[in-house]
């Protein structure tokens, strides 16, 4: 009977440490970790670069530039800087027609004769060059942006010239009517210009001969002190719409002043 009660307690003792032991050993599993799916949108949104926003077109700023063309000389000027917005006018000077092509692909090939010319107005900055094709000869044209300026409240209106500052006779002959049924011009062969300086003040003066919205010829001078002056005439004959002809001069510091030409039956 004790051996029985022996074996018996026994058994208890074990069975108590081996259930111990089950309890103790716990099974814990970590949660599983959740990686972020990577589409080919996100792929994508970060691999593509910034978009390159194009150069805006300029407004035309309303001035214009002349270049002269001559099949023997080619440009003048050769290399002209210019603003974008800016007009460029090609007027061919020589007798002979020249064919004034864009290498940049502006515009297609302009025959031009004699008396005869090209406009074109550069929005864009940029280098462009040019070429009379039979000659071959080169000009080149650069366009630059525009500096930005703030008005200023301070800024002062340009001063007035005085009304005797200058002495200015401009005098044409009387253009030859050309119309035909369908078109109304006029040639003009010859005008001269006189300008003289009455102050003590030097200017400098850029002179347009221009008709209408059409600018003929263009000249630049300085006079220097009281009594010097300037005298020019026309380089070529030219084909106008009117007779309306007018001389514009560009005072630097100064507001333009206008001077309507007088007929004559003769130029002195």
């Amino acid at each position: 009977m004790v051996r029985f009660k022996s074996i018996l307690f026994i058994t208890v003792i074990g069975l108590a440490v081996l259930l111990s032991g089950c309890v103790g050993d716990k099974n814990i599993t970590e949660p599983a970790k959740t990686i972020p799916e990577i589409t080919a949108t996100a792929i994508a949104t970060a691999t593509a670069p910034p978009l390159m926003t194009p150069l805006a077109e300029i407004t035309p700023t309303g001035k214009a530039i002349q270049i002269k063309l001559n099949g023997a000389r080619g440009f003048n000027p050769n290399i002209q800087m210019i603003n974008a917005g800016d007009e460029v006018i090609w007027d061919n000077y020589d007798e002979v027609a020249v064919t004034l092509v864009s290498n940049d692909g502006l515009f297609d090939a302009k025959l031009l004769g004699y008396y005869k010319q090209y406009r074109y107005a550069f929005t864009k900055p940029g280098s462009y060059t040019f070429t009379l094709k039979k000659e071959n000869l080169t000009g080149t044209i650069i366009v630059e942006i525009p500096a930005t300026q703030t008005p200023s409240a301070s800024v002062t209106p340009s001063r007035k010239l005085p009304s005797n500052a200058l002495y200015v006779n401009v005098r044409m002959e009387k253009p030859t009517d050309c119309s035909t049924y369908n078109e109304i011009k006029y040639r003009l062969d010859s005008f001269k210009v006189d300008v003289l300086n009455q102050i003590n003040i030097p200017l400098t003066i850029k002179a347009q001969t221009l008709s209408g919205d059409q600018i003929l010829e263009e000249t630049s001078f300085d006079l220097e002190t009281e009594g010097s002056s300037f005298v020019f005439k026309n380089e070529k004959k030219h084909f106008i719409n009117n007779t309306n002809v007018y001389l514009r001069l560009l005072i630097q510091g100064y507001p333009p002043i206008d001077y309507k030409f007088i007929t004559v039956p003769q130029l002195n």
